[in-house]
């Protein structure tokens, strides 16, 4: 046992900020008098003190819940100080919990072992109160800048985690915008192709305009793509002015209607604006608003199936217009609906195994479009039965600062 050779610890002059704490201290001796003694000292210096009288109890208890420091004497049965601290500045998980060793030993061997086996430092006996608080202050501060840089460390490791899981994001999501753009330009390179193969003379007035026309088609789809991905950043960072103007919205929409009148009577779905001609006209972009059309118009085709269904309707709620793009589609899944609005969200169709939503970033516009109105976007849908988009928009235009607003009086150039 390694017992102190004087009962008391030798007192000297403390200011009142050397005489105050705070920290977890755990003192471990096999002798209770030492542990008393430099439970008296600590306590009354503002630490909180626990106390064990073996290495094993020790260890018990800094597996339970790790201290701020370890005051650990060297001279014990089962376990001595050194193996202790050997064990614990071993393990991943406490080799940063700082340990003073407490000893009598005071040969200068015993103390360049005590800082080999991974001591933060050493205290000899009999105890001197100053210096013990002293280097329980330094010990504890340097394990406040320890505990600053490991936390910096988890951070910066998690930042960089989440670069490393974006970077893969971005470029899966690149490949899917890619491919995405592929499919209506090899349409438009393939009836290019055809027409130049069949010679204008051989070729029938009605075959033509059908190529033509699914041509035309295909531009329109690339270029309204490439709209959304150069757009969705200025709508995001609210850079985007509009062009505000009352809009009539059956005209705006029956544009779109007639746009879509081909590929309606080439896949047999019938195509309907119910929209009320006398409807009040919301104060908007009317250009961004037709794309917002276009776009839903666009997503309602394609998971609709021949002999269905795609209606556009509208009517006052209030002080707001309310317009509808219906469809007999395949429906959106229970699961995605919430998060459909979403950049980037996909899905795979319940009927086949193509992507619902292409790259993601249709609907994301539409969202942020309509938002940057003042407006609201949501959707019902059901798997089987078609999927209904709700598109509010105020009378008056977007308030005063809204998100992407010109300023008030601005109107279509």
């Amino acid at each position: 046992m390694d017992s102190m050779s004087a009962p008391a610890p030798t007192e000297g002059p403390l200011t009142p900020a050397e005489g105050t704490g705070s920290g977890s201290i755990l003192v471990v001796d096999d002798d209770q008098r030492n542990v008393r003694l430099m439970e008296s000292i600590l306590r009354g210096s503002g630490y909180r003190v626990a106390k064990a009288y073996d290495g094993e109890e020790a260890l018990r208890l800094v597996e339970k819940g790790p201290p701020d420091l370890l005051l650990l004497d060297v001279m014990m049965p089962k376990m001595s100080g050194f193996e202790l601290c050997q064990r614990l500045k071993g393990r991943y998980e406490t080799r940063l919990l700082p340990i003073i060793l407490v000893t009598a030993l005071n040969a200068l061997e015993d103390k360049v072992q005590a800082l080999e086996y991974g001591a933060d430092d050493f205290l000899s006996k009999p105890i001197n109160k100053v210096e013990l608080l002293a280097k329980v202050r330094s010990v504890l501060r340097v394990k406040g800048l320890q505990d600053q840089l490991e936390l910096k460390r988890v951070e910066i490791e998690a930042a960089n985690q989440e670069l490393i899981r974006m970077q893969g994001f971005k470029e899966s999501m690149m490949q899917m915008v890619v491919h995405d753009l592929k499919n209506p330009l090899a349409s438009i390179m393939g009836n290019v192709q055809l027409i130049q193969m069949q010679s204008l003379e051989m070729m029938t007035p009605t075959r033509l305009k059908e190529l033509l026309q699914r041509t035309q088609e295909s531009a329109r789809q690339l270029m309204r793509m490439i709209l959304n991905i150069l757009q969705i950043g200025k709508l995001e960072e609210r850079k985007m002015t509009l062009k505000l103007e009352p809009v009539v919205v059956h005209g705006m929409v029956q544009e779109n209607v007639d746009e879509m009148m081909g590929l309606s009577a080439r896949d047999n779905i019938r195509l309907e604006n119910r929209v009320p001609p006398d409807l009040p006209s919301p104060r908007a972009d009317r250009e961004l608003l037709g794309r917002v059309i276009a776009n839903l118009l666009n997503n309602a085709f394609k998971h609709t199936a021949g002999g269905g269904r795609v209606t556009v309707d509208g009517q006052q709620e209030g002080d707001a217009v309310t317009i509808t793009v219906s469809d007999t589609g395949e429906g959106i899944p229970e699961d995605l609906q919430p998060h459909i609005f979403e950049k980037f969200v996909a899905g795979e169709s319940d009927t086949s195994k193509r992507m619902l939503y292409d790259s993601g970033l249709g609907l994301t516009f539409c969202r942020l479009a309509v938002e940057c109105h003042g407006g609201k976007i949501w959707l019902k849908s059901r798997s089987g039965e078609g999927t209904t988009v709700f598109i509010s928009l105020p009378l008056s235009g977007p308030a005063e600062g809204q998100a992407g607003a010109a300023p008030a009086g601005a109107s279509a150039a």
